[in-house]
C-alpha cells in the first residue's frame, strides 16, 4: 500500500491559489466519495487557512489521479503550487503539521484540533482505513507529546493572536476603541472574543450569521444582528472577521456609504475565501491572513530552537508508523513463510523473532531483516 500527500499551502500556494481548494464540508464529503470509487482505498482531507491536503493510501498512482481530479475542480493552474509527498515524507509531514511545525506561526494550538476532525470526518464518511487510522492517530500523540515536552505551547500564538496584536500595531493601542468581531462563535472567532475582552476600557462587538440569525456572544461583548453589520459600521475602529461563509460578508459599497468619521480603521479578514471587500487607503487598512506572516515570521525565530527538539521527539513517532506499515505491508510475506515451516518450534520461534526486531522500533534493522526474508523466502 503506498501512502500519498497532495498539499496546496502557504508553503507555496499563495491566497487565491488556496481559496480555489477552500471546499465546503458539502463538497469535501463529495471528493472523498469519489477518491473512494476512483482514486484510492482511503483518504483523508486536512484543510485550514493556511492548506489544502489530500492524504490518501491506495495505490501508485492514486497521486497522479488526484491531481488530475483537483485541476478539474480547480482550474489546470493549480498543479504548479502543489507539492507530492510519498510513504515515509507523506508520514513525517503530517507529523510535523500536526505539532504545528508546518505551520506559518510555528507551534501554533488549533492545527492539533484540526487534524483530529479531519480525521473523524473522513471516519464518519467511511473513507478512512486502518492505514490512515493509524498514521493519524500516531500524528495526534506525537504532537500531545510536543506539547507537553516542549516549550512550543507554553506561550500559544494563533493567528487570533496574531490578529489582535497587527490592531494594536496599526491603532496604536485598543483602550478605547471600538472592535467588532464577525463569526464570533466559530472557533477563531471565539478565541478573538475571549482575549479581547480582557482589554481595558475598550467596545468589544459581536456577530455571527447563522442561517441570518445572530448567535449567542460571550458575556461582556455587546451582541449585534448580524442583518445589521453595516448600521454602526462608522463606529469601530477595527473589524475582525473569522467566518466559514462562501460569501462577501462586507461589500466594498455598502462599506463606503456607511463610514462617515475620517479616522485610522484596520479591516482583518482570516476567512478562506476572503470575505471582506474594502480599499485600502490613508485611513482604511486591509489585512487578510496572508499579512499576518511579518508578525508571525519574529514569533517563529524566537521558537526555532524549540521546534528542533519537537522533530527529535517526533522521529520515534514517525520511525514507529514506518515499521508499523512495513509489517503491515509484509504480512503476506510473513504468512507464506510460516506456512512452509512444518516444525512447530521452529514456527513459533519465527514468529517471536518477527515480533522481537520489531519491538526494538529500529526502521532500518527492521527493513534490513525482511529483504533478507524476501531473499529466501523458503528458508524456514
Amino acid at each position: 500500500m503506498q501512502l500519498s500527500l497532495i498539499s496546496i499551502s502557504h508553503e507555496k500556494a499563495p491566497l487565491h491559489i488556496r481559496e480555489k481548494v477552500s471546499f465546503t464540508k458539502k463538497k469535501q464529503s463529495e471528493i472523498l466519495d469519489y477518491i473512494k470509487l476512483n482514486i484510492a482505498e482511503e483518504a483523508i482531507i486536512l484543510s485550514t487557512c493556511n492548506r489544502c491536503e489530500f492524504y490518501m493510501a491506495g495505490n501508485k498512482d492514486s497521486g497522479t489521479k488526484l491531481i488530475i481530479y483537483l485541476k478539474s475542480l480547480a482550474g489546470s493552474d493549480i498543479e504548479k503550487y502543489i507539492t507530492v509527498y510519498k510513504n515515509d515524507e507523506c508520514c513525517k509531514h503530517l507529523m510535523l503539521t500536526a505539532a504545528g511545525l508546518k505551520s506559518m506561526i510555528i507551534g501554533e494550538d488549533q492545527i492539533l484540533g484540526q487534524v483530529k476532525e479531519a480525521h473523524e470526518f473522513s471516519m464518519c464518511c467511511k473513507v478512512s482505513g486502518k492505514y490512515l487510522n493509524t498514521l493519524f492517530r500516531m500524528a495526534v500523540t506525537g504532537a500531545k507529546k510536543v506539547k507537553t515536552q516542549t516549550l512550543l505551547s507554553k506561550t500559544p500564538v494563533s493567528a487570533a493572536t496574531i490578529s489582535i496584536k497587527l490592531c494594536q500595531n496599526i491603532l496604536g493601542t485598543l483602550e478605547g476603541k471600538n472592535i467588532l468581531i464577525i463569526g464570533a462563535s466559530g472557533k477563531t472567532g471565539s478565541v478573538i472574543l475571549k482575549n479581547l475582552l480582557s482589554v481595558k476600557h475598550s467596545g468589544i462587538f459581536a456577530t455571527s450569521r447563522t442561517h441570518g440569525k445572530t448567535t449567542a456572544a460571550a458575556d461582556g461583548a455587546i451582541t449585534v444582528d448580524y442583518e445589521k453589520r453595516y448600521e454602526n459600521l462608522d463606529i469601530y475602529d477595527a473589524v475582525i472577521s473569522a467566518t466559514s461563509s462562501p460569501h462577501i460578508v462586507l461589500e466594498k459599497s455598502k462599506i463606503k456609504s456607511a463610514l462617515k468619521t475620517k479616522k485610522t480603521r484596520i479591516f482583518i479578514d482570516l476567512a478562506i475565501p476572503r470575505d471582506i471587500d474594502v480599499e485600502n487607503n490613508n485611513n482604511t487598512f486591509y489585512k487578510n491572513i496572508d499579512d499576518l506572516r511579518e508578525i508571525a515570521d519574529e514569533n517563529n525565530k524566537i521558537k526555532i530552537l524549540e521546534a528542533k527538539k519537537a522533530e527529535k521527539l517526533l522521529d520515534a513517532y514517525i520511525d514507529e508508523f514506518r515499521i508499523w506499515k512495513l509489517f503491515t505491508d509484509n504480512e503476506p510475506l510473513f504468512t507464506h513463510i510460516e506456512d512452509n515451516i512444518k516444525n512447530t518450534d521452529r514456527k513459533k520461534a519465527f514468529k517471536n523473532k518477527i515480533y522481537d526486531i520489531k519491538a526494538k522500533n529500529n526502521y532500518n534493522s527492521f527493513r534490513k531483516f525482511i529483504e533478507t526474508l524476501e531473499e529466501k523466502s523458503y528458508g524456514y
